[in-house]
């Protein structure tokens, strides 16, 4: 009777401590700091140029000191109107952390001549997933989808059941070195904006996950599949859709 006492404190005693250790086990949360900018097609040159001794000596710095968790510099591959043709972002776990990047970065001399336009975003990720990276390149691509006012969640549960796990499984292969899906943190344009980012080691591995993604959508019947596509027509706003291809010129994640 005794043993069994014990047993029933102990089960008991874990029930009321299980759900701080659950939130001391989840993942942090992360924010990315995004900068763009328009440049003259006569200065990429000098614009990678002066990445590479302004820039990204900070980035490594505040890599080492625990600041920053991740960062890339990319180029953008497909234009579109905006003009935007250059980026940089960083990664930190909390605000503060962010911020000691931001302001050593905006010590440092101007990023390049021949800049036409500049704008900021700050993210926050509502789903992370990345590998350790040392310095490398590889392609970003994002895709971006307005969810319908109130069905935010709806739409994160159809992502999470029928598009993470294709997610899952190229970062297994090595597709993939990293996926998210981000939320602006300081709202600049619609806050029902979700982003779905990815970023691939090269443009070998974009086809192989591409190929990986359709064999798997090949194994559901026609029936499922135009199930699917309703249920996210269902919570999207229709003719929204947008996609992002860049060039990573240079990328580390811890």
């Amino acid at each position: 009777m005794l043993n069994v006492l014990r047993i029933a404190v102990a089960v008991l005693c874990f029930a009321l401590l299980s759900p701080a250790l659950v939130q001391a086990q989840q993942e942090p949360t992360v924010y990315t700091f995004v900068a763009e900018w328009g440049v003259n097609r006569a200065d990429w040159d000098a614009w990678w140029a002066s990445f590479e001794k302004n820039t990204k000596p900070i980035l490594e710095r505040h890599s080492a000191n625990g600041n920053v968790i991740g960062w890339a510099a990319y180029s953008v591959l497909v234009h579109d109107d905006s003009g935007i043709t250059h980026g940089v972002y960083w990664s930190s776990t909390s605000y503060a952390a962010l911020n000691r990047a931001l302001d050593d970065l905006r010590k440092a001399p101007p990023t390049a001549p021949g800049i036409t336009k500049h704008r900021d975003y700050m993210v926050r990720s509502i789903v992370h997933n990345a590998k350790a990276s040392a310095p490398t390149t590889g392609y970003l691509y994002v895709s971006a989808f307005q969810v319908q006012p109130g069905k935010g969640g709806q739409w994160r549960e159809l992502w999470e059941k029928y598009n993470k796990p294709s997610m899952d499984a190229n970062m297994a292969t090595g597709n993939l070195l990293a996926y998210s899906v981000d939320v602006e943190e300081v709202h600049t344009l619609d806050p029902t904006i979700r982003w779905v980012v990815s970023i691939s080691p090269s443009a070998e591995a974009d086809d192989r996950a591409n190929a990986a993604d359709e064999a798997a959508s090949q194994k559901r019947s026609p029936e499922e599949r135009r199930a699917i596509a309703a249920a996210f027509a269902d919570v999207l706003v229709a003719g929204t859709h947008r996609d992002f291809y860049a060039k990573i010129l240079a990328y580390w994640h811890k």
